[in-house]
């Protein structure tokens, strides 16, 4: 009885991280896949128009993504077990404006001020560029979402090199509701069908592999604010 016991606990065990990676790939693969969706409206309706040369230039933006997605689904597995083996030095500078661009569509549709207070020089870390980004893009969207019912929308986005490099997102939404479940996985305060609960999740998970580490508070002037917090390395490196 007791080995049966043991087998079993051991195939629920397998369900259960089988199903929480299968949630992680669906997560992270909707970002991509709703930008790629922008690109092709915008691509089918300039060849409409006969602009052909517009036209392709979104459609390399379209291949980019699929790279992209490919590049995801690749790295997901960190989430599950650590290595440090894709790592390489990467300008956070560089990882924002590419989570930036990445962000564009959803951008669009709504009308937030973004406002960017970023070191004038590189703030390189030790990372894979992909992960890094998909924090940037977790962050970045969940900020979006909090401010969805703010009369005027506004994200703060700060970058600083110290003894540590910080990036911190800051949005003017009604704040985290509780702090100590925020990176459990699935936990989440949105609806049904708008949020997996396991963006903060897979987002720490990446930010430790790096040697780093995602915290989050509450403003005093209200909102939430988000930090990255990453090893610097040296610039000849």
């Amino acid at each position: 009885d007791l080995a049966v016991a043991e087998q079993t606990l051991a195939q629920s065990s397998k369900l259960a991280a089988l199903g929480e990676m299968s949630a992680a790939v669906s997560h992270e693969l909707n970002q991509p896949l709703a930008a790629m969706k922008t690109y092709l409206a915008g691509a089918r309706l300039l060849l409409q128009r006969g602009r052909g040369v517009e036209a392709l230039s979104s459609f390399q933006r379209i291949d980019d993504l699929i790279e992209r997605m490919g590049a995801i689904t690749r790295q997901l597995k960190s989430y599950a077990r650590k290595g440090g083996e894709a790592f390489e030095p990467v300008d956070l500078r560089a990882a924002l404006s590419s989570a930036l661009a990445m962000m564009e569509p959803q951008l669009k549709r709504r009308t937030v001020r973004i406002t960017r207070t970023i070191a004038r020089a590189p703030v390189r870390v030790m990372a894979d560029r992909i992960r890094l980004e998909q924090v940037i893009i977790n962050l970045l969207r969940n900020a979006l979402d909090a401010t969805k019912q703010v009369p005027e929308p506004a994200i703060d986005i700060l970058l600083t090199a110290g003894e540590t490099a910080v990036l911190s997102v800051r949005d003017n939404g009604p704040g985290i509701s509780d702090l100590e479940k925020l990176f459990e996985p699935f936990w989440t305060t949105k609806k049904p069908g708008e949020g997996t609960g396991l963006g903060l999740a897979i987002s720490s998970s990446i930010v430790s592999d790096f040697g780093g580490r995602l915290t989050a508070h509450n403003a005093e002037s209200g909102g939430a604010v988000f930090e990255v917090q990453l090893p610097l390395i040296a610039q000849d490196t």
